[in-house]
């Protein structure tokens, strides 16, 4: 049972559905084991769970950051279609 593990800050579940069929088909692709035989993992982290130089992400978030959170993607749904698409 091969498996892939995502380490990340949270993701949207767009990010997460998307990711998880192409990274998928790219394994499966590349190794020749069915897709329905891989597994993937995500393993996301709050942002009072993670930090760099001594400032959590939650005291001090980076102006970048919110355009990746759940609350950023379901108020643009041009990017949620855009995304969905790309994992068609």
């Amino acid at each position: 049972m091969p498996a892939i593990t995502v380490k990340s800050i949270e993701l949207a579940e767009v990010q997460k559905k998307v990711l998880a069929k192409k990274y998928v088909e790219i394994f499966s692709e590349i190794t020749n084991v069915p897709k329905d035989r891989v597994y993937i993992f995500f393993d996301g982290h709050e942002l009072n769970n993670v930090g760099t130089a001594g400032i959590r992400f939650s005291d001090k978030p980076s102006k970048a950051w919110s355009k990746f959170t759940e609350d950023e993607w379901s108020k643009n749904p041009e990017i949620v279609a855009k995304i969905e698409k790309a994992g068609e």
